[in-house]
């Protein structure tokens, strides 16, 4: 079976060459690789010019979901992978993924990035939750997504109405409809571009945060929503908590307990999923983040939706 490696890119000039180099290192000569620019201002679109093996298309101002999409149509193979700009792939990935996909009955696999050598602290804990064996799973992310064609194009690929998030809605429809998502943990891509700092991280999950909310009142009622509920609701408790010490003597350290037990649970129910325990503080920090990251996303959300019915 021959791949379409499909790569949407904007600004990518810093990981994009390593990316293809990877790409080119493993792929058949019947794949084929086509990158679609969604506007670049710096030199990834004269960095992709220069490899003579890659079909190249700008198209300014579209969601990453469309960008794949538009790639897809412009394939040829029966086989579609999409890879993010700043992965890379690793030797032996194409052969993992044609042993995975020798089973008719597999109609999409990848994995979770692996991360560099240099990683940061924030990467290593936050990417410990990577399976160890094939799973059969939800959802897996689009950066290392390989797909049958005729199931991408059953689905209608991905919603264009999203920023990000697309590869869990994907994986939603796909599962619903009856389809099969095996993660293959030996389908390996680096992924260069983590967040590095709190900062880059909060700013990473706020941005995903939106396309969750962009999905119907039934499809973002989910674990993580439930718990970011949760988080603000603690959050006010240790609030209310704290300021009552003023007037009465309360011990302030449930006030820190309420403010921490939900990531702090998150963080103990994650390392025990994936048998990382030495990660629980990193860990903790790291959901109580992504949850206010949901949190200020919903706050922002029903200011908007009140601010049109009020118009």
């Amino acid at each position: 079976m021959s791949i379409s490696f499909v790569i949407p890119v904007l600004n990518g000039d810093k990981y994009i060459r390593r990316c293809l180099e990877s790409i080119l290192s493993e792929m058949a000569l019947s794949d084929e690789i086509i990158v679609i620019d969604n506007g670049s201002t710096d030199e990834t679109v004269h960095i992709v010019e220069a490899f003579e093996k890659v079909q190249l298309l700008t198209l300014p101002q579209l969601t990453v979901s469309a960008l794949r999409n538009r790639g897809a149509t412009l394939s040829n193979q029966p086989l579609l992978a999409f890879i993010d700009a700043d992965c890379i792939l690793c030797a032996g990935w194409r052969q993992q993924v044609m042993s995975v996909l020798e089973d008719g009955a597999v109609h999409a696999t990848g994995s979770l990035y692996d991360i560099p050598e240099n990683a940061g602290w924030i990467e290593k804990a936050w990417y410990s939750r990577k399976i160890t064996e094939k799973v059969r799973v939800r959802y897996i992310n689009s950066g290392n997504l390989i797909v049958r064609r005729s199931v991408f194009n059953e689905l209608n690929g991905f919603n264009e109405r999203l920023a990000s998030d697309e590869d869990c809605d994907f994986g939603r429809r796909l599962n619903k409809e009856g389809y099969f998502m095996l993660e293959d943990p030996d389908i390996h891509v680096i992924h260069l571009g983590n967040p590095k700092s709190l900062k880059a991280f909060y700013l990473k999950e706020v941005w995903h945060a939106t396309s969750v909310l962009a999905l119907k009142s039934s499809e973002t009622f989910n674990r993580p929503t439930i718990m970011s509920i949760l988080f603000g609701i603690s959050l006010l408790g240790a609030s209310a908590y704290i300021a009552a010490s003023v007037w009465i003597n309360v011990n302030i350290l449930w006030g820190v307990f309420l403010v921490l037990f939900v990531p702090l649970a998150t963080a103990i129910y994650r390392a025990y999923q994936f048998n990382k325990y030495r990660y629980i503080p990193e860990l903790t920090l790291l959901w109580g983040v992504f949850y206010l990251a949901r949190i200020k996303n919903m706050v922002s959300h029903l200011s908007l939706k009140k601010f049109a019915a009020s118009d």
